[in-house]
């Protein structure tokens, strides 16, 4: 965020659209117990102020919404919270007259989004600032009095957004199902209209989101569809445009990641739908994927775990076969919030942040081979407490998606039993989660795509 936005520039730059609180009844935390929290871990630091301009800490903190980024429900504010003080500078148009006497009844001023300058300038000067020099803007930064002392460091709310209470897990789960059943039609629907009727990757894309709309509590998607046809898949990243949207035709795969913003939770799934004529190497890079997807979810894990670790287990099966993936196996993933989170995050780098009880992670492994097809299969786990014993506490994953996985090309002696087990257990789940929501036709449908292998 530039600089010069704090001064004369907020109505230019500020969307007008309405920001909304979300009630306690929902997020399980009250703004007043999450500032107590923030406050705690500020002490910690000796800390007596913390400066916050990243848009989803604040959207935690204060338990707001809105729609100012594209597929990211937050809004453009600053926060400044003091030992017995919180201050939320926003434009005030964005909120009612009940949405202010609320926040002010959680302990939390509102003022405009440009106040913001004078506020930090008139901190006091023997004062200690906590300051995220990753998620701060830098122009707010060098307003601050030199006698103030600075202490740097991750935002305490990343880490307390990134660990769910219990009733964001809940619905968190509620929302997966309604995520399943628009999944569930949009891939039936593939199958019974691919080669009668003309689809390509963007006209299946808004197919997609058209069946996540009928979903009660849907408020968007979570990020621009990949939607990719054959070569396409092996971009991880791809975005078809008119100039590259390619018809799909009945051969080849189709990859499809996508995901859904939700009033009570956020999605990111990927499947991959096989066509006709599937090439061996299609069908063992398919399986290969869904083994090291498998292997990452089934894994038991001490406390003390990083990403990491996670992330190499996952590529193992891979690896086995001299193959790798250049992006991360994982992401946090917020509660109607951005589809990528931190602090936590399952990629090679040795990032320094436990796996904890409450936090929501991605585990997508792809294989990619330029020219040809990309495959990459995604679910989303949550890290729960399994056992204790003399050796350690030790964590597993639940897994959240509710979604079968196409298994006409899997090659089952590349799998071992457990993984069969596994695959066999998690869609007799999706079945009976899913199916309850379904009409008889789609659970006939659905029955068939989770049948075991």
């Amino acid at each position: 965020m530039i600089f010069w936005m704090l001064y004369g520039q907020t109505d230019q730059l500020c969307p007008p659209t309405p920001a909304f609180l979300i009630d306690e009844q929902y997020t399980g935390q009250a703004t007043s117990s999450k500032l107590d929290a923030l406050r705690k871990a500020l002490k910690a630091y000796k800390a007596d102020y913390t400066l916050i301009s990243s848009l989803d800490d604040m959207a935690w903190l204060f338990n707001i919404r809105g729609k100012d980024v594209s597929y990211n429900p937050v809004v453009l504010s600053f926060a400044v919270v003091g030992s017995d003080t919180a201050i939320l500078f926003i434009n005030p148009d964005k909120l009612t007259p009940d949405y202010v006497q609320q926040l002010q009844q959680q302990g939390v001023e509102v003022q405009p989004y440009d106040a913001v300058a004078n506020a930090l300038q008139e901190i006091p000067g023997n004062s200690t600032i906590f300051i995220d020099p990753k998620r701060n803007c830098y122009g707010l930064y060098k307003l601050l009095p030199t006698s103030i002392k600075v202490v740097q460091d991750i935002n305490p709310t990343t880490h307390l957004k990134a660990v769910k209470n219990a009733i964001e897990v809940e619905n968190m789960r509620a929302t997966m199902v309604k995520d399943g059943v628009a999944i569930t039609r949009f891939f039936k629907w593939m199958e019974e209209n691919l080669g009668k009727v003309r689809i390509t990757e963007l006209s299946a894309a808004a197919q997609l989101l058209a069946f996540r709309a009928e979903q009660e509590s849907f408020a968007g998607a979570s990020f621009n569809t990949i939607a990719g046809y054959k070569a396409h898949g092996a971009l991880p990243h791809y975005s078809a445009t008119p100039e590259s949207d390619s018809e799909i035709l009945p051969e080849g795969l189709f990859l499809v990641d996508s995901g859904g913003q939700y009033f009570y939770g956020t999605t990111d799934i990927t499947r991959v739908l096989p066509l006709d004529n599937s090439t061996e190497e299609e069908k063992t890079d398919y399986t290969l994927v869904l083994k090291a997807m498998i292997e990452g979810s089934a894994t038991k894990y001490p406390k003390g775990t990083r990403g990491y670790q996670i992330d190499a287990i996952c590529r193992k099966p891979l690896w086995d076969h001299a193959i790798n993936y250049g992006h991360g196996t994982g992401h946090g993933i917020g509660f109607y919030l951005n589809v990528h989170e931190g602090p936590q995050v399952l990629n090679p780098t040795n990032t320094a942040i436990d796996l904890e009880p409450g936090m929501i992670t991605s585990i997508d492994p792809g294989v990619y081979r330029p020219g040809k097809h990309g495959v990459r299969i995604e679910n989303l786990v949550l890290t729960i407490k399994d056992s204790i014993n003399e050796f350690n506490d030790f964590y597993a994953f639940e897994t959240l998606t509710l979604a079968f996985i196409d298994t006409r090309i899997v090659k089952k002696e590349l799998l071992e039993n457990r993984h069969i087990e596994w695959l066999n257990q998690y869609h007799q789940t999706v079945f009976e989660k899913i199916s309850l929501y379904l009409t008889t036709e789609e659970k006939t449908w659905l029955q068939e795509k989770t049948k075991s292998i």
